[in-house]
């Protein structure tokens, strides 16, 4: 059954953040607002007090009582309401209802004519004659102006709000989709549709890019998996043939002469062909490369021809060496020098005695190639493209020794350094190049 969204996982990630940023959106407002309140209210008092000094200053010079009578006849004054007590709290000037308030800073209560009962921010002065001189400012300005700003905010907060909310339905549908993608490949491999892939976007993002490495591991377990099935199918058959010889060996020990001799001899066959099958199997399993270093591989390909040469001149047949000096690829020596001697092990092998064998490495656009070509009969070209598969021997090969694996560990060798192995005809003969990536000072 699919996942209700209110349980997945995405939806609640999505969530999250939108509430996260909604918070944040809310808390930025709410320091906003007290902001430009406390903005509001000082530029207020600053006004109050600038009018309070042009008050005095101009009445610094006649009568305090005609001035504050003036200002509240100018229209340019409507928003100050004025107020001059004397000693004993009389309002002996000014139109502002109110009663004596203490000096400094305050709101006070007056009497509006029109609207009743008012609030105002007031300033009071004591004069050095005991009066005391008010000026005041309506509230409701600042109130207003809050009230705008709580409106706006709360408008601005709901639009974000409802963004917020369908960002995170199209975000959880995202994830949800792309993860479900994932998730529905591997509940299709486990119900055994091992051919089932993660399917890929276009945008190449993070998503795409763990679909590629899911992919490229899906693909090299399947290749696990058939290289394994290929073994135990190839063991199953090639191995029955061994196994009767060896126990008709048995069989014969006490009765023929030689019998126990030829057994161990078929006993230790096995069990190179067994080592041969395990050393392939722990090359194509991967997990080589960590230790893998730079190989100097000029001085390998002399130093296996050299040891070669005895082997060759017993067998009658001639051998040449020829390389390039300071080619060094990264890999295993031991794996690549094995690779190198099945590779002339098979020409010596499968090929009449008065073969000229060449050993050649060469460079070419940064890869080395490890050419090892003969003169002999070769191999017709049916039986050429199946020459690296598992247990494979042609015709010809087989009343020769070998069970058929030497190429195929020298095919395993090559990938697990990242190159290849590509076999060719040569006028009368074989040629078998092995490719591997070079490796410079640079590198």
């Amino acid at each position: 059954m699919a996942e209700q969204p209110r349980r997945s996982a995405a939806y609640r990630i999505a969530f999250v953040y939108s509430a996260a940023f909604a918070l944040a959106i809310l808390l930025l407002g709410i320091a906003v607002y007290f902001a430009a309140d406390a903005e509001f209210r000082r530029a207020r008092d600053r006004a109050i007090s600038d009018e309070v000094t042009a008050l005095l200053h101009e009445a610094a010079g006649g009568s305090l009582i005609a001035e504050v009578r003036e200002r509240e006849t100018a229209k340019a004054t409507d928003s100050f309401g004025y107020a001059l007590f004397d000693p004993q709290g009389r309002r002996i000037a000014g139109s502002l209802d109110t009663v004596r308030p203490e000096p400094g800073f305050g709101m006070i209560v007056f009497r509006d004519p029109e609207e009743g009962r008012d609030t105002a921010r007031a300033k009071t002065v004591e004069l050095p004659d005991g009066n005391r001189l008010v000026v005041a400012i309506d509230s409701e300005t600042v109130e207003d102006i809050n009230a705008t700003i709580l409106m706006l905010f709360g408008a601005a907060f709901l639009v974000v709000l409802v963004i917020g909310v369908a960002g995170a339905l199209v975000l959880g549908s995202y994830l949800r989709r792309r993860l479900g993608a994932i998730s529905s490949t591997a509940r299709g491999i486990v119900g055994g549709n091992l051919d089932q892939r993660v399917p890929v976007g276009t945008h190449r993002d993070e998503f795409d890019e763990v679909a590629l490495a899911l992919n490229t591991m899906l693909d090299r377990i399947a290749g696990l998996m058939d290289n394994l099935r290929q073994v135990s199918s190839d063991v199953a058959h090639d191995l029955r043939t061994p196994l009767l010889r060896l126990r008709n060996q048995l069989e014969q020990v006490g009765t023929v002469e030689g019998a126990a001799a030829k057994a161990v001899e078929q006993g230790d066959e096995l069990l190179k062909l067994f080592s041969a099958i395990l050393r392939i199997t722990e090359v194509e399993g991967g997990g080589l490369a960590h230790g893998f270093a730079p190989v100097d591989l000029s001085a390998l390909a002399e130093d296996v021809g050299e040891s070669f040469l005895p082997a060759v001149i017993d067998s009658g047949r001639s051998l040449s060496t020829r390389s390039v000096p300071g080619v060094s690829v990264l890999g295993d020596r031991e794996l690549l020098a094995q690779a190198l001697a099945n590779l002339l092990d098979n020409a010596i092998v499968h090929t009449p005695p008065g073969t000229q064998i060449t050993l050649t490495l060469e460079t070419s656009d940064g890869q080395a190639r490890l050419i090892v070509a003969d003169d002999g009969p070769g191999v017709s070209p049916a039986d050429r493209t199946r020459l690296t598969q598992r247990f494979f021997r042609s015709e010809a090969s087989r009343t020769t020794p070998g069970n058929g694996l030497g190429l195929s560990l020298v095919a395993a060798v090559a990938a697990a350094h990242g190159g290849d192995i590509a076999i060719g005809s040569e006028p009368g003969g074989l040629r078998v190049t092995l490719t591997l990536p070079r490796v410079t000072r640079n590198s």
